[in-house]
């Protein structure tokens, strides 16, 4: 069969959805914030309403409940933040002191290697001549967010208000978006938002149990390599266990250049350590938290992580992986289990025919 030719109305069609593609990725840089604002508040309803229900049950109205999650959260963040900050401060404070010696210690360690493999050498200097320009986007990207702090804390008080008046009330939202659809359209979206809501919880208590995990484990190893400051970069892998896929590798920077200024043999123990300590929250705590209920493919996650972060800047990466969560259940929902019941019935249509004919 011949292939047809381009005619003007296949141009017309990829013309409008190209200005269509065009103005809607517009017009959602233009609202980034609001959504990164509604899709932190939606999260956060998500992962703490299982809690408020199970307060309503014990017979607590549901408002007072909301009003004592918030109690416990605000409390929960104060008491972290009492125990971290002493502790993490005095260490920062000892790293900032050892930093120039450590720097100096470091450039004549490079220089030794660069004298003897002139390799090194021309790798510095192109380095050297680059740094600068690599640096100018994360420079500029570090200056708006000091710039925005302000606006960031606003935001996420914003958020934690609103979580806390829906999980108070929640009924006349979810009927007023009910509303829009059919009755059958209600059953589908109610079943598609329980089957999300679970993979969203799975994937809350595995990230906490697995940052405190983290966390504990970064400091006790660090602690007996001979690390100083093992607590603070403890704190560090523990946040960054957040970041799907990068941080975990991330998280060993840090220990690994204050080492190598001053204990180079050090070195191996640490990447050693952070090794066996993802081997054992990836193969065992995370699937034995989680009942293995969050299967997502990493390229799945790397590409939300790209996409999430271009649209809202460091804070879009922490929602990549409850993205890529959302896109997933609803790919399956909506498009591979009409899939399955169209085979379904082709099948049963096909055994009417053959016990028709026989």
């Amino acid at each position: 069969m011949p292939l047809r030719g381009l005619t003007r109305r296949d141009l017309y069609s990829t013309v409008i959805f190209a200005a269509l593609v065009y103005f809607a990725l517009r017009f959602i840089s233009q609202i980034a914030d609001v959504l990164l604002l509604f899709s932190i508040t939606l999260l956060a309803v998500v992962v703490l309403n299982p809690v408020v229900t199970w307060l309503e049950c014990r017979r607590i109205p549901r408002a007072v409940s909301a009003a004592l999650l918030a109690l416990s959260v605000i409390g929960l963040v104060v008491l972290a933040l009492y125990l971290v900050i002493p502790l993490a401060s005095k260490q920062m404070s000892e790293l900032a002191q050892q930093l120039p010696q450590s720097a100096e210690a470091l450039q004549r360690a490079i220089s030794k290697l660069a004298d003897k493999y002139p390799v090194i050498n021309k790798l510095m200097q192109s380095l050297d001549n680059n740094t600068l320009s690599a640096l100018k986007p994360l420079l500029g990207g570090a200056t708006r967010l000091t710039a925005n702090i302000a606006g960031l804390i606003a935001a996420m008080l914003v958020a934690f208000i609103s979580t806390i008046y829906i999980l108070a009330n929640p009924k006349p939202l979810a009927n007023g978006l009910l509303l829009l659809f059919t009755a059958q359209t209600r059953r589908k979206i109610e079943g598609i938002a329980e089957h999300l809501g679970k993979q969203i919880q799975a994937w809350s208590l595995g990230l906490l149990i697995g940052m405190f995990a983290i966390f504990l484990l970064t400091w006790v190893a660090l602690s007996i390599i001979g690390i100083k400051q093992a607590f603070l970069f403890a704190v560090f892998a523990g946040l960054l266990e957040a970041v799907p896929i990068l941080g975990p590798v991330l998280s060993a920077v840090p220990p690994i250049v204050v080492a190598l200024t001053y204990n180079p043999v050090l070195v191996i123990w640490i990447i050693l350590a952070f090794i066996i300590i993802q081997q054992f929250e990836s193969n065992i705590l995370v699937p034995m938290v989680m009942s293995r209920q969050l299967s997502l493919h990493p390229v799945t996650v790397i590409f939300a992580v790209v996409v999430l972060n271009g649209m809202f800047g460091i804070i879009g990466i922490f929602l990549a992986t409850p993205a890529a969560a959302t896109i997933s259940v609803l790919y399956d929902e909506l498009h591979i289990s009409r899939q399955v019941r169209k085979l379904d019935d082709g099948s049963q249509e096909t055994s009417r025919s053959n016990r028709g004919g026989a």
